[in-house]
């Protein structure tokens, strides 16, 4: 339970439970997904390779229907679909969910090799996919990896209403904390020589040494004397003295609003906690550390968080103040205008996982991006109770403020916030539908197992005309397994002149068919084999062999 008793479905953003169908983490999806991946690079690579030079690293809608990457991106949505990938870059080895890839395997393998050696060029040391990942941030990533980098240059997100974040892929001075981060997406660069305590880069106006004293432009020796006696003190009568001095120092800073001071103090008083632990000396810390709670000084740390080299032990300090730090960090959150800090504190909140309340409060604002940011606060924090609050929100007027609210809710993976994603399966955005087309799938927490009816699901397929939500409503009628499910999905698989008199005639490409008998062999397996076996020599070359694969997965 969290504070005020709400329940609290996931600790935070980093949690391996946190992907988008709550599905346990396991080798096979992870290199199922993995190997989908590095054939959607591969097939980018190879259509950029035939464009001329000016579309050359460009994502546009001509990119994405040419058949070669359209057909790679179905594969990588369904194997997404099944499952999460978690897979690090470790002394230039694959390394999923903790186990490595054999060098033999990757090296004999041109699709796996070709992914490795661009991870090892572009500097990647992890990738980080949840289960459910749209299709635009999958398309997202593999440009990442597809595109020619230069140093200096940025790499161009996908254009859409996926807040997505590319930075540099080659950087000059200090390497960024993370390459692509989007609502699915996560790409970290290769640590190199990670410190338990970083220092701060040059550039800063305030320096960390070895042992974690920091000076500043302002605050002069005079700090760094009185942090290191603080270092020094293994008495509490020393420590006491040491803390003296520090506190009025952190008032002579707050004053100035000298965050940098209070930034270093904070940290070397954090560090001189943790060396001493409960013996003498802790007490001086303990008395710095009840000064910098107050409000202004955790406003100016707030400022800092941002850009400190370790968040963590700036975050260990901030949590002592509960509630009022996460007030402070949201009001930095709502007022930033650069997308990296906004994310920093986004996580920063996340990682608190304290006052549900206050956002509570902040999703009936009337400001879209503050209602957005504090429903995917709520969804990522997995405050089970906020899916009342969110519910409404699917019929807000603004598709931004509905998407969110979607994928908080799905998030969250209540039963009421699963009926609720049911209601939207004919939103106008496509988007809201994928979300409320995979929700037709999954039961909900606390659900007992009790499916929806097929009915509105297959009737919204036949309206359907965006192929991403189609296929994640195959997907999910066949999760659904029902009589009604079963026998819609038969009729889909079959060629087009076989479909009912006075059914309307959907789309019958083949990766249609193919998604259909996929979704049969999830529901019954073997019992489908019968109606497999029944187009093995289907006129289209694509569907037979399909069936030739799909016998393979079921015997």
């Amino acid at each position: 339970m969290g504070p005020l008793g709400y329940r609290r479905s996931t600790p935070n953003a980093n949690s391996t439970d946190s992907g988008m169908h709550r599905a346990v983490p396991d080798g096979r999806s992870s290199r199922a997904v993995l190997r989908a991946l590095a054939l959607l690079i591969d097939r980018v690579v190879t259509v950029q390779a035939l464009r001329p030079p000016e579309k050359t690293g460009e994502i546009d809608a001509e990119l994405v229907m040419q058949p070669l990457v359209r057909d790679a991106l179905r594969q990588l949505t369904a194997r997404s679909r099944d499952g999460a990938l978690l897979c690090r870059i470790v002394d230039g080895q694959l390394v999923l969910e903790g186990v490595p890839i054999e060098r033999r395997l990757a090296a004999d393998d041109p699709l796996l090799g070709g992914l490795l050696r661009r991870s090892l060029t572009l500097g990647i040391g992890s990738i980080t996919v949840r289960q459910g990942a749209a299709p635009g941030e999958l398309l997202t990533l593999a440009s990442l990896f597809a595109q020619p980098f230069r140093t200096g240059e940025e790499a161009r997100p996908l254009s859409g209403d996926t807040p997505t974040t590319i930075t540099r892929a080659v950087m000059s001075d200090e390497p960024p904390r993370e390459l692509l981060r989007s609502w699915s997406v996560l790409v970290t660069p290769l640590q190199q020589g990670a410190d338990p305590m970083p220092r701060f880069t040059p550039s800063s106006s305030a320096v960390i040494d070895d042992s974690g004293i920091g000076t500043s432009t302002a605050g002069g020796s005079a700090v760094a004397n009185a942090l290191t006696r603080l270092a020094a003190a293994r008495t509490d009568e020393a420590a006491l003295a040491a803390g003296d001095l520090l506190v009025e120092l952190i008032d002579g800073a707050e004053f100035r609003g000298d965050a940098l001071t209070i930034e270093s103090i904070a940290r070397a008083t954090m560090q001189h906690v943790h060396t001493v632990g409960g013996s003498g000396g802790r007490l001086g810390g303990e008395r710095i550390m009840r000064r910098l709670l107050h409000r202004a000084s955790l406003k100016l740390l707030a400022t800092r968080v941002p850009y400190t080299p370790e968040r963590t032990i700036t975050l260990e300090l901030m949590a002592r103040a509960g509630d009022a730090a996460v007030e402070v960090l949201v009001q930095e959150l709502m007022s930033s205008q650069e997308s990296q800090a906004r994310r920093a504190y986004f996580d920063s909140i996340v990682a608190l996982d304290l006052n549900a309340t206050l956002l509570f409060d902040l999703v009936r604002d009337n400001r879209w991006f503050v209602v957005r940011n504090a429903v995917a606060l709520l969804g990522e924090m997995g405050v089970e109770q906020a899916d009342v609050a969110m519910l409404p929100l699917l019929t807000h007027d603004d598709d931004r403020i509905r998407i969110a609210a979607a994928r908080a809710l799905m998030r969250l993976g209540t039963a009421k916030a699963m009926h609720g994603l049911h209601g939207v399966i004919e939103d106008q955005h496509p988007e809201v539908r994928r979300i409320a087309a995979a929700a037709y799938g999954l039961p909900g927490l606390g659900g007992g197992g009790v499916r929806p009816p097929a009915a509105r699901l297959a009737a919204a397929l036949d309206k359907e005309r965006d192929e991403d939500v189609a296929l994640e409503m195959l997907a999910s009628l066949g999760k659904l397994g029902s009589a009604d499910a079963i026998q819609r999905l038969l009729r889909i698989a079959q060629p087009a002149a076989a479909a009912e008199p006075g059914e309307r005639q959907i789309n019958r490409d083949a990766w249609i068919r193919i998604a259909a008998l996929e979704a049969l062999v999830r529901a019954r397996g073997y019992a489908v084999m019968g109606a497999i076996d029944s187009l093995a020599g289907d006129a289209d070359p694509e569907v037979a062999a399909a069936v030739v694969r799909l016998r393979a997965t079921i015997a």
